[in-house]
């Protein structure tokens, strides 16, 4: 009796030093959420099936309305990252989610600059393409490719990407207002 005693001691001396230890470990993995509401109808119609794929439960926006909100405000709010200023600790692990209904892009760029759809560009005022987002090419913007820096993220998919030692910028290459910092901590807090 008094074994079994000192060995469940033991197992719940164990179990809480286990515990705290567990909780004083920091979450190696930043979690980034791409954003949209495309409405599937009124994009697909005019971009063609598949362009947008989402369940429109939450709300959706049509596509002369993204258009004219781009136009206006020089972006659309609901095309977003979130969170918008993200902080990781060196190194972390990133995990990219898409819980929109368009295909988007999460590139590291040195300096943030228009994507590879010259119309987005010139409508979010984003006219000068990141050289990480496209060239180009007697006249005409050439996306680049898919890469471990400029990962393309289709609706409903995830992706990992390693942290930096550093700040890094990140954007989306089709809609260029999508942006973000992801600022690098000293340490855990």
């Amino acid at each position: 009796m008094i074994k079994i005693i000192s060995a469940l001691s033991v197992l719940a001396l164990l179990s809480g030093c286990f515990n705290a230890f567990a909780q004083t470990q920091p979450d190696s993995t930043l979690r980034i959420h791409m954003l949209d509401y495309c409405d599937p109808a009124s994009f697909n119609a005019i971009l063609g099936a598949g362009t947008c794929v989402r369940d429109t439960t939450p709300g959706l926006i049509t596509f002369n309305g993204f258009l004219s909100e781009v136009g206006a405000e020089k972006s659309a709010g609901a095309w977003r990252f979130s969170p918008s200023r993200p902080g990781a600790g060196r190194n972390d692990s990133l995990t990219i989610t898409n819980l929109g209904g368009e295909t988007h892009t999460f590139t590291k760029v040195q300096k943030f600059g228009g994507g590879f759809v010259d119309v987005l560009n010139v409508a979010s005022g984003n006219p000068k393409p990141a050289p990480e987002c496209a060239t180009v090419v007697n006249g005409n913007l050439i996306p680049q490719p898919p890469g471990p820096d400029n990962l393309f993220i289709p609706a409903g998919a995830s992706a990992t990407h390693a942290a930096s030692d550093q700040n890094v910028r990140y954007q989306c290459c089709i809609h260029p207002w999508m942006r973000t910092i992801v600022h690098i901590k000293a340490s855990h807090d």
